[in-house]
């Protein structure tokens, strides 16, 4: 039996389903744009890839789907345009859900699609300790979504609450439009900092947040990169749905301002508007739980 996973964006997302293509019982063909081959290429050994989103690329994509000649087709991104590839895949069998993003998780809506196909196995959740080396920052977000970016002064809050708890250096992270705002900001935390931001492949920061004792990050591709490799992780929310976009594992936790937040409930829409979503927000009692993994 031959299978395919589609899943084409974004990096966060692409991340965040790789436990669950791990947990299939058949290695399958990723159908992915380069972000995800670049993420994926050191774990899975077939690819198709979109390079764009011009008609040409696609139909070369469709193309070489059909060459696969699949027996399933799992489509892990539930959109239009991956329901109208999927059509033309040729694939014997397609997997899909509709379903509305804010009422599902994005794992419980990809074991929705996958467990009914009887080739999803249990997912890995096992835990080892990680080295004390170093503690990942990341506080991007990109130029786009200026309303994840917390305070600087929160930001050095919580670099002193690491420093007095564990005592480790600090690498901050980020893409290469944000060295500059990193750059500003390492030189408010406690602690010794070392930016790597702009400075790694997608493969580096893989392995750079896999070998982290800890990850500190806004809701990013780094927080969900950070939490597949088995790195206890700390997410920060405000502007973004912490329950749709939770990272994964035990290893891992959600963090929002209480006090923005009385309910408990998450925004239904992501918001880039800036506001005040991280005056009480408050990591200690997310490090007090992850005590178990922080050995």
């Amino acid at each position: 039996m031959k299978i395919a996973v589609l899943r084409l964006s974004a990096l966060g997302d692409l991340a965040l389903a790789l436990p669950f293509i791990r947990a299939l019982t058949i290695k399958p063909v990723v159908l992915t744009m380069p972000l995800g081959q670049a993420l994926y290429q050191d774990e899975f050994e077939s690819f198709v890839v979109l390079r764009d989103k011009r008609l040409r690329s696609m139909g070369r994509f469709v193309r070489d789907m059909r060459r696969q000649r699949l027996d399933l087709l799992i489509d892990l991104q539930s959109n239009d345009r991956s329901r109208f590839l999927t059509r033309l895949s040729g694939a014997r069998q397609i997997a899909e859900r509709r379903f509305k993003a804010h009422v599902l998780s994005a794992q419980e809506a990809w074991r929705a699609i996958m467990e009914p196909t009887g080739l999803l196995g249990p997912l890995d959740l096992t835990f080892t300790s990680k080295p004390r080396d170093y503690i990942v920052l990341n506080a991007g977000s990109s130029p786009n979504w200026l309303s994840k970016r917390l305070p600087d002064a929160k930001w050095r809050e919580i670099s002193t609450v690491l420093h007095e708890r564990f005592g480790l250096p600090f690498v901050l992270t980020g893409a290469p439009d944000e060295r500059e705002y990193v750059t500003h900001l390492a030189g408010q935390l406690v602690g010794h900092c070392e930016n790597r931001a702009g400075q790694t492949s997608i493969q580096q920061l893989k392995h750079l947040l896999a070998g982290a004792f800890l990850t500190v990050s806004t809701d990013s591709a780094a927080m969900q990169i950070a939490a597949v490799m088995k790195t206890p992780t700390i997410g920060l929310f405000g502007a973004t749905n912490w329950v749709r976009s939770a990272p994964f594992g035990p290893w891992s936790r959600t963090v929002f301002d209480t006090v923005y937040y009385p309910d408990g409930q998450p925004p239904t829409e992501n918001v880039r508007e800036c506001r005040r979503f991280y005056d009480h927000l408050d990591i200690r009692l997310a490090l007090d739980e992850l005590v178990p993994y922080l050995t």
